[in-house]
């Protein structure tokens, strides 16, 4: 992404709130600024005893951080003909430039970072909707498939922050240590994401209950691209200790209950919510109780209209198989024939909808990841091969609408699909 940032002969030290009123009081509000300090991005002076920075940095940090969102948020653009920049000439604004030929700017005393990526994702909707294919090739993209070989996705699952190590494992019991979730959670990557020294960490757990789930592994099989052990069971010196994903509610509960303070206490609430409604939305109960998890699958996937919850997973086992989306789909597409509505339209609508990208942004996005052609001239592929959650969603958009035209009921189960899907991946219950 090539930046455009102003030239500037004289450099100054100015505070927070100078630098909203130089640069613009909405995009570079003071808050993010010091938030930036907090991440390393940018470095803190001390003038007179207040915290000052030097300008020209506060406007590179806040740029880079910038583009990195752009990156992440629209992996479809060719970062290389982005122009992301700062311009004082005309007011205060933030320009980025090469859209399709297009550009887009924010008054920084008027509107915030978030403004300019609504702008960024208007506008590339706009283009996409511009460049839908026509009808004919709508129409053909998903049924001249079946030649397609089908390719594995082999991108991690991103479960938790990416801070905290984690791997998943092929057995239940392990040194007579229960894993009913087959994810093994890093202590030492816990503790540095709580902001708790590792070895006070480990001296909390050797002294609590936790320490007879705990599980170590050599540093060398954890880093192997395959995980075969061996697993010793507690604390080992020159090994990586771990603990069963169910037990970290109980964990930062009752750690928080001994009364020992960690650095981020907002992180700690994150992985907690985080890994209670995850435990919860796919039925694993800490007691190992079968009837109750049971009633937990038969509960979240109550608004997919699937009623017997033994059949779940068995259900979305056959939604991820690409023979039944594309069986699904040449059904949608003949529904869609049969009504005379316009295909193109339809479809767009229900991809943007559930996936959050129109079908020309996937191929675009399989282009950028270098998939083969074959892959490529299909949405539908790239989905499988790089967001088989997507697919899956899609595959649920489509059942829906077929049984009801409602395209925005339609939308919201695949979403549903969709988000269960991924739950029920993540924590390896539709593994074979």
């Amino acid at each position: 992404m090539k930046n455009n940032r102003n030239k500037r002969t004289q450099v100054n030290l100015i505070t927070a709130i100078d630098a909203e009123e130089t640069f613009g009081k909405k995009f570079f509000y003071r808050q993010k600024i010091y938030r930036l300090v907090e991440k390393g991005k940018l470095h803190e002076f001390s003038l007179r005893g207040k915290s000052c920075f030097i300008d020209i940095h506060i406007l590179e940090s806040c740029l880079a951080d910038l583009e990195l969102k752009i990156s992440s948020r629209f992996p479809e653009l060719d970062s290389n003909q982005i122009r992301v920049f700062f311009d004082s000439v005309d007011g205060k604004r933030i320009v980025i430039d090469g859209i399709g030929g297009k550009g887009i700017s924010v008054d920084t005393d008027l509107e915030t970072e978030e403004d300019l990526l609504k702008k960024l994702q208007n506008i590339l909707e706009w283009l996409g909707s511009e460049a839908i294919y026509d009808e004919a090739e709508a129409r053909n993209e998903l049924l001249n498939t079946e030649d397609i070989q089908e390719l594995e996705d082999k991108s991690p699952i991103k479960l938790l922050p990416e801070e905290i190590m984690w791997l998943r494992v092929d057995e239940e019991v392990i040194e007579n240590v229960s894993v009913k979730s087959l994810i093994m959670i890093s202590l030492p990557s816990v503790a540095a994401f709580l902001g708790v020294r590792s070895d006070h960490l480990a001296e909390w757990v050797s002294g609590s209950t936790i320490k007879n789930h705990v599980l170590s592994l050599h540093i060398k099989q954890f880093n192997g691209t395959e995980i075969s052990g061996p697993w010793k069971k507690g604390f080992v010196k020159g090994y990586i200790s771990f603990i069963p994903f169910e037990l970290i509610p109980q964990f930062l509960v009752s750690f928080r209950e001994s009364g020992r303070s960690i650095k981020y206490p907002e992180k700690a609430e994150i992985l907690y919510s985080m890994a209670l409604s995850t435990l919860e939305a796919v039925g694993l109960a800490v007691s190992g109780d079968k009837d109750k998890a049971a009633q937990e699958l038969a509960k979240v996937s109550k608004g997919l209209g699937i009623d017997v919850a033994d059949q779940v997973i068995a259900i979305f086992k056959q939604y991820e198989t690409r023979d039944f989306q594309i069986k699904t789909t040449k059904e949608f597409q003949s529904l869609i024939k049969k009504s005379g509505k316009n295909f193109a339209t339809t479809i767009g609508s229900l991809t943007m909808g559930i996936t959050g990208r129109y079908p020309n942004h996937w191929k675009a996005f399989g282009i950028s990841k270098m998939l083969p052609k074959k892959i490529t001239s299909s949405s539908r592929e790239v989905m499988r091969v790089l967001a088989p959650a997507d697919s899956v969603g899609m595959t649920f958009g489509e059942k829906h609408y077929i049984k009801d035209q409602n395209i925005e009921e339609a939308v919201s189960t695949g979403k549903q699909g969709k988000n269960f899907y991924q739950r029920l991946k993540n924590v390896g219950l539709l593994d074979n």
